[in-house]
């Protein structure tokens, strides 16, 4: 008997299918899009399986934050050195 049951992303798949898209992600987004609580160590887990994501530390109505990103010259698989 075969399983047909769709398998569901991980949240660090959805994390990296968001990015690779181009988009920025932060705390706030993660949540309120895909119900991701633990955001930092989603991008900790992908950074070590070697996704080069960059970040910067916001600051919007007085809350600090960071937004990530990958560069998008690693999404189109340029040479970023």
């Amino acid at each position: 008997m075969t399983d047909t049951r769709k398998l569901k992303p991980t949240y660090a798949q959805t994390i990296m299918t968001h990015l690779l898209a181009g988009k920025t992600i932060t705390n706030m987004q993660a949540y309120d899009e895909y119900s991701i609580t633990c955001l930092s160590q989603r991008i900790s887990e992908l950074r070590a399986s070697g996704v080069n994501i960059v970040d910067e530390m916001v600051t919007q109505n007085g809350k600090r934050f960071k937004r990530y990103w990958i560069d998008e010259q690693v999404r189109q698989g340029g040479n970023h050195d």
